[in-house]
């Protein structure tokens, strides 16, 4: 085998061996780990709820879920949460009336997830103890919602740019790999 086919072939392989790496970044979840924290505060920021673990006094009123992303979240859980899309900048609350641990996810972005650990967190975690209400912002003025309470807001949600990348790529490096077997093949038929 000539050297230039080797070296073409080794570059393909290495090519997809190195693609599959694109896309898999794509798509939601906190890709940094699990963090943990103690107050009242769960932030959203890109696609993690920070802290993903919330220990929470079970004297406290409240926890305040912020979406401090660029992007819609939501919070769901069991009989619990904020079902809408939750825009950049605004936030809900909710009151736990139970200790127990109370897990969610935004169903927007597989991957995103946490729980608050209320009280010593032994306790059902039923969100039947649970009472979820907008957040008032200091000025004492409720975000307006996003729709009817009854009818959720669907958006459209266009597909991650890497993902796409990683398709066209994928694409290309396939015709490419292609093209040099098919040449390949045929200067092996010219010489035998």
């Amino acid at each position: 085998m000539a050297p230039r086919a080797r070296i073409a072939i080794a570059a393909t392989i290495l090519t997809w061996l190195a693609l599959p790496a694109v896309p898999a970044a794509a798509g939601g979840g906190c890709h940094l780990g699990v963090t943990q924290g103690s107050g009242t505060t769960v932030e959203m920021v890109d696609a993690c709820f920070t802290p993903t673990v919330l220990y929470v006094d079970h004297m406290a009123k409240f926890v305040t879920f912020v979406n401090r992303s660029d992007m819609a979240h939501n919070v769901t859980a069991n009989q619990w949460g904020y079902f809408e899309d939750i825009p950049a900048g605004d936030a809900f609350r909710a009151s736990f009336d139970a200790p127990g641990i109370y897990p969610f996810a935004c169903s927007i972005h597989p991957g995103m997830s946490g729980a608050l650990v209320v009280g010593n967190g032994k306790g059902a975690g039923s969100g039947e103890a649970v009472t979820v209400e907008p957040f008032v912002a200091a000025d004492g003025v409720a975000p307006a919602p996003t729709g009817p309470a009854t009818e959720p807001v669907l958006a459209e949600r266009p597909e991650p740019a890497s993902a796409a990348i990683g398709w066209a790529g994928g694409g290309i490096l396939g015709l490419a790999a292609g093209i040099g077997l098919a040449t390949q093949a045929g200067r092996r038929r010219r010489h035998t």
